[in-house]
């Protein structure tokens, strides 16, 4: 039988229980799992705080690691990893690029097959491909990509992130759902496992993807990829501001962060449902070409 290595963190819990949905099957095949729980060295508190939520946007935004809790190389040798992980700010969070920029990484995955396995609100595209360089350059090969997203609208789940994130209350209220990945999503990532036991079995787990695509394990709409990648230029301008007098006066970083931390959510309460009527008509036009860089980004 295989050895599987799970590589996470999860600061709700919510990924944690993805991860086991999946893994479930790969233990009633016979294979070994073991875990990785990244921790960092100060933890993220939860529910955020309003300050301490937005003061993390600068460093998401531009991938600096945090010092993470000591952790022991796994014994042995794997024949998979697992590497699972969620969004923040349209990047993988702080913990797991801190570990995928810790010394110890390369040793852990060099030469290693990655399954990486996002949770996410809905955009995603480019913390994968950001996660997807990262392994590259430590030897590694990601073969393949499981994503489980909350699957209500987008404004929708807008309001019930932000009353999870700082109030830490992700159950149903007044016509608003639950908050985060469905129940029956989460159990229904056990669908993916006999697939991954069965190429793990074979040997042919770097030509997993495409019968994981076939169950439905990633999709992209071109709507939200072109809104995506129009929220990513403003980030950039707005860590800018966050940072911009940081050098000759220390403390206006906290002045611009609380700003920041209402032009964010009003902004995006204001001006998303103007530019997801633009990125509609924008991938109507351009389609085909769209259509294209999806099929590019799902393979592996």
């Amino acid at each position: 039988m295989k050895r599987v290595l799970v590589i996470h963190y999860s600061q709700t819990g919510q990924l944690t229980e993805v991860l086991r949905s999946l893994c479930a099957p790969l233990l009633h095949a016979g294979h070994t799992v073991n875990h990785l729980v990244v921790e960092p060295a100060t933890p993220f508190a939860f529910p955020w705080s309003r300050m301490r939520f937005f003061g993390a946007f600068p460093e998401a935004v531009n991938g600096d690691p945090v010092e993470l809790k000591p952790f022991a190389e796994p014994p042995g040798d794997y024949d998979l990893v697992i590497l699972g992980y969620t969004i923040w700010f349209l990047n993988p969070s702080i913990p797991i690029n801190s570990f995928l920029k810790h010394p110890a990484a390369a040793t852990i995955l060099k030469d290693k097959p990655v399954l990486t396995v996002i949770g996410a609100r809905n955009m995603w595209v480019h913390a994968q491909q950001k996660v997807r360089g990262l392994v590259t350059q430590l030897g590694g090969r990601v073969v393949g990509n499981i994503l489980a997203e909350d699957r209500s609208p987008n404004m929708v789940s807008l309001v019930t992130i932000i009353r999870w994130m700082f109030y830490g209350r992700k159950d149903p209220f007044l016509v608003f759902p639950a908050a985060g990945i469905r129940a029956e999503d989460i159990a229904g990532m056990s669908r993916f496992g006999p697939v991954v036991a069965e190429h793990l079995t074979h040997g042919t787990i770097d030509q997993v993807n495409p019968a994981l695509l076939a169950l439905g394990s990633a999709r992209i709409k071109p709507s939200l990829l072109v809104l995506e990648k129009r929220a990513l230029v403003l980030f950039g301008k707005y860590r800018s501001y966050i940072l911009a007098k940081v050098a000759r006066d220390p403390a206006s970083r906290e002045r611009r962060v609380s700003v920041f931390s209402v032009v964010l959510p009003i902004g995006a309460f204001i001006l998303s449902p103007i530019t997801a009527l633009a990125t509609v008509l924008m991938s109507l036009v351009k389609g085909k070409e769209l259509a294209q860089e999806i099929d590019e980004l799902l393979r592996y």
